[in-house]
C-alpha cells in the first residue's frame, strides 16, 4: 500500500539508533508486495507474464518469497517458468532476449522514491519528527542521499545533514574501537557495545539485512 505523503508519526514510531527508518519500511513493503502476490494474483495473466519477461523474482526477492512459505503460489508460478526455460532451451535464440526487472524489484524501486519524498515532506514540515530523529534517529548512507537530493530549503538540508552526522559518528568511533582491539596489545579487553559496530556498519552503508 502506497503511504500517504505526509505521516511523520510513521517514521517516529520506527527511529532506532542502528537501524535506517527508510530501509525498514522498504523492506516491509516488499514482504507484504510478495506475500499479496503470491496469495491473490496467482492466476492473474499480467503477474504472470510479468514473471515470464523477467525470468522469475531476481535472486534476493525468490529467496525472500520461500522464505514466505506461500508454496501453492511459488509452485504455480515457477512451473509456468520452468516450463517456459525448456521451451527456451529448445530454441536457444530465445536467451538472447533481454530480461525485464524482477516486478519485486520495480514495487521496491517505486516505494522507495515516495518514502524518500514523503520522508523530505516530513522533514521540512514537521517538528517533532526532526527532534526525534536527533534523539534516536539514522539514516544509511544511500538514503540520506536520496533525501538530501530533494531536501529545500538550504536551511533544512543543513538540519538533516548535521543531524545525519552526529547520528553515524558514534558508530564509526565504536567501528575504530572494534579494530584497536584486534591489535596485539589490546586482543585480551573484553569487547563492549563495538562487537557488532562492523555489521552496523555494512547496514549504513551497504543498507538493511535482507
Amino acid at each position: 500500500m502506497t503511504p500517504s505523503f505526509f505521516e511523520p508519526d510513521r517514521y517516529i514510531e520506527v527511529f532506532q539508533r542502528d537501524r535506517c527508518p527508510l530501509c525498514f519500511l522498504v523492506h516491509d513493503y516488499s514482504q507484504g508486495y510478495i506475500r499479496n502476490l503470491l496469495e491473490e494474483s496467482v492466476t492473474d495473466s499480467l503477474t504472470r507474464k510479468q514473471l515470464l519477461d523477467s525470468h522469475g523474482f531476481c535472486r534476493r526477492h525468490a529467496w525472500q518469497a520461500v522464505n514466505t512459505g506461500q508454496s501453492l503460489g511459488m509452485a504455480v508460478f515457477y512451473s509456468h517458468l520452468l516450463r517456459k526455460g525448456l521451451q527456451d532451451v529448445a530454441a536457444p535464440s530465445v536467451f538472447k532476449k533481454k530480461k525485464s526487472i524482477c516486478p519485486v524489484c520495480a514495487a521496491e524501486n517505486s516505494i522507495e522514491d515516495v518514502q524518500a519524498k514523503q520522508f523530505t515532506a516530513c522533514w521540512t514540515q514537521s517538528e517533532p519528527l526532526r527532534q526525534a530523529f536527533q534523539d534516536r534517529g539514522v539514516l544509511c548512507l544511500s538514503h540520506l542521499e536520496k533525501i538530501a537530493s530533494r531536501m529545500k530549503p538550504a536551511s533544512q538540508l543543513r538540519t538533516l545533514l548535521e543531524s545525519a552526522q552526529k547520528a553515524l559518528e558514534p558508530l564509526l568511533k565504536d567501528l575504530n574501537e572494534f579494530l584497536e582491539k584486534q591489535d596485539y596489545h589490546r586482543s585480551k579487553e573484553a569487547m563492549g557495545e563495538e562487537w557488532d559496530s562492523w555489521i552496523r556498519a555494512v547496514r549504513m552503508v551497504s543498507g538493511e539485512r535482507e
